[in-house]
């Protein structure tokens, strides 16, 4: 098993992608919203790798920073999905239900120190789009009306 990604918070999706593809030079790839409608966008950082942002994080408090999302675990097959879930309840991890995405399924639990954490079982290719959310933030309709 490795981690496929890591999903942050932010409570300004706008100044985070300034900082991250605009400052830093990394290229958003995604635009999508979570089921409850916040955005969900992911951002590539190379070597194959991204990470999710997800808006509507409440500000820490002062002197608090903020916390990763989740960390996301893929598996290869449907057996070892099915395992997880079964092995994870087996020994009292609360597990949320399985999730039915556009690239497959999922589910999420906590790690004793409180950590989210997301195995997912990709079944189908998942496009990368930056159309996929219907009120994106102003850099994305400036990235939108370049392309």
């Amino acid at each position: 098993m490795y981690i496929d990604h890591v999903g942050i918070n932010t409570n300004d999706m706008e100044a985070t992608l300034q900082f991250y593809c605009g400052i830093l030079g990394m290229r958003l790839v995604r635009t999508t919203r979570t089921p409850d409608g916040r955005r969900h966008y992911n951002v590539e950082i190379g070597g194959g790798n991204a990470f999710a942002v997800f808006d509507g994080a409440e500000l820490p408090t002062a002197g608090e920073r903020q916390h990763v999302n989740h960390l996301a675990l893929p598996v290869d097959t449907l057996e070892e999905f099915d395992a997880a879930y079964r092995r994870l309840r087996e020994h009292g991890v609360a597990v949320t239900e399985i999730i039915e995405r556009g690239y497959g399924k999922t589910f999420y639990f906590r790690d004793p120190n409180g950590i989210r954490l997301q195995i997912e079982l990709k079944t189908k290719q998942d496009a990368d789009s930056l159309e996929g959310d219907p009120d994106p933030v102003p850099y994305v309709r400036a990235l939108l009306q370049r392309a």
